[in-house]
């Protein structure tokens, strides 16, 4: 029989678990929970001092031992993620707000999106209340960077869950003979996440105990389903075919263990995230595998009967691999189908010592956050123009200086007007080449012709493309087109072909 060893902390200073699934060049976004590797870790670190660790090492790595992800809890109630499948008008409304679930028929509304439901929820009846958890970050400047071999003192930025926020976790305890040390190791003050060694990730262990109640029964179905069941991930799961590959469900299997016949998927509401790992062994980091992400929801059908018996297994033993760290839970939903209203914690009156926050409130931050992830990315840009001007000399041939100072003219007066100045600088260089056609001037070397290419190539393109910078779309988790809109990109194109004007001026 399994053990459910609970416990409840509370983070006293910062926390930080990378998200290497969403954190990009420049920034390191942060999970919105603790997931079951780092509770893993810090167990196996506190028993790796004891003697007689070497054997308990073979348990601690089986599944007969699973670290579960801890989720936040408000007001002693455990959330878990939140479950998608729901849509929503998006006109503003104070209160409850109504919702269309299109995992139960596969249908919605015209004209309504996917509703914003925060990160994590409690359900009430028909009503999902809901939270998001909070974040903060600093901004850092590379210090030790070698710049003869191309390194820059970039700015980066490392986000983190701010402090004060309650979060409780299971750990599934198959065998008894390491129950007792790992109850041991929640008897003080833990430090997780990271950065442990630079004053943060520091957490108190509220309580602690043993159970025997499968985790957040609170919310799954109490007595046998017949033909349909509505299963929602509440971690990332992946399973194997029976080649070995990963395969997302595994139906077979998953029928198999259900006890029931012809099981299909009717509906779904699903996304994919990436999932790696790091071999500290070894010292290399795990290949990656595509999951199922947290709070995938499946409308399932089958012949026969799930009893409440084979749920409560599946539930405790968890599907798929990586079991031990906490990958492949899974709860068979009560009542999902009669959820038809949302609200905020906030707006439900619910408050806490805890940190969590409503999510449409904030917008403070948000608006912060994007100014530093503008200023980082004009930053950037600016770095990569100089070295443009450098690698891409101008082609002019014998142009005559007062025709480039003509054009400099142009792109330094309209720096500030550039949607103006961009149709003005097109219709001169085509006026100039036209002139030039009609003299029909002889060179050997590059004319007015080949200097409206140049220009043109520069307003027409991507600005990030034309300067080879890798922007992967987002910057700090921001849109790139939210951060750089088209006449401040247009602005700095014309500063680009002053530099190249000027630099070429230079005689260098």
């Amino acid at each position: 029989m399994s053990n459910y060893f609970r416990y409840v902390i509370k983070n006293m200073e910062p926390l930080r678990i990378a998200d290497d699934s969403t954190s990009q060049s420049g920034q390191t976004n942060t999970l919105r929970y603790i997931p079951g590797s780092s509770i893993r870790g810090l167990v196996i670190n506190q028993l790796a001092l004891q003697p007689d660790f070497e054997r308990k090492k073979q348990i601690l790595f089986s599944n007969q031992v699973r670290f579960l992800n801890a989720y936040p809890m408000i007001d002693q109630t455990e959330l878990i993620p939140s479950p998608k499948g729901f849509y929503e008008d998006k006109t503003e409304a104070a209160g409850r707000k109504e919702l269309e679930n299109v995992v139960v028929n596969g249908d919605f509304k015209e004209g309504y999106k996917r509703a914003s439901l925060g990160r994590y929820v409690s359900i009430e009846e028909d009503t999902m209340i809901y939270y998001n958890v909070e974040t903060g970050s600093d901004l850092k400047i590379k210090q030790n960077y070698d710049a003869s071999k191309g390194e820059k003192q970039n700015v980066f930025r490392s986000e983190y869950i701010a402090k004060g926020q309650t979060f409780v976790g299971y750990i599934v305890i198959d065998d008894p003979t390491v129950e007792k040390e790992i109850e041991q190791v929640f008897q003080n003050d833990i430090w997780i996440g990271n950065g442990k060694f630079s004053g943060i990730g520091k957490c108190r262990v509220m309580n602690c105990g043993n159970g025997s109640l499968v985790p957040y029964a609170a919310y799954c179905c109490n007595e046998d389903q017949k033909n349909s069941v509505y299963m929602m991930l509440l971690s990332n799961t992946v399973m194997r075919n029976q080649e070995g590959e990963l395969c997302g469900l595994n139906l077979p299997e998953l029928e198999k263990k259900m006890g029931v016949s012809n099981l299909t998927i009717q509906y779904c509401s699903t996304s994919v995230t990436e999932v790696g790992g790091y071999n500290r062994t070894w010292g290399n980091r795990t290949p990656s595998m595509k999951m199922y992400e947290q709070g995938s929801v499946f409308h399932f059908s089958f012949d026969g009967c799930l009893s409440l018996e084979k749920m409560n297994e599946i539930m405790n033993l968890g599907i798929g691999v990586r079991k031990n760290e906490g990958f492949g839970r899974v709860l068979f939903l009560k009542n999902y189908e009669n959820i038809q209203y949302k609200i905020s914690g906030a707006s439900a009156g619910i408050k806490s010592e805890s940190f969590l926050y409503d999510a449409e409130k904030h917008e403070e931050d948000a608006q912060v956050l994007t100014l530093i992830a503008k200023n980082y990315l004009i930053q950037r840009i600016r770095q990569a123009m100089e070295m443009y001007v450098v690698k891409n000399p101008l082609k002019k041939g014998n142009l005559k200086n007062s025709q480039l100072g003509s054009l400099e003219a142009f792109t330094t007066a309209f720096r500030y007007n550039p949607l103006h100045g961009k149709d003005s600088i097109i219709q001169y260089l085509k006026h100039a080449n036209e002139k030039e056609d009609k003299q029909k001037t002889q060179k050997e070397r590059a004319s007015i012709k080949t200097l409206k290419g140049t220009v043109e190539d520069i307003l027409n393109r991507d600005l990030l493309e034309t300067l080879s910078i890798d922007s992967k779309d987002t910057v700090m988790g921001i849109s790139r087109y939210d951060l750089l809109d088209e006449e401040t990109e247009l602005g700095m194109k014309l500063e680009l072909i002053t530099m190249i004007i000027r630099y070429d001026n230079k005689g260098v």
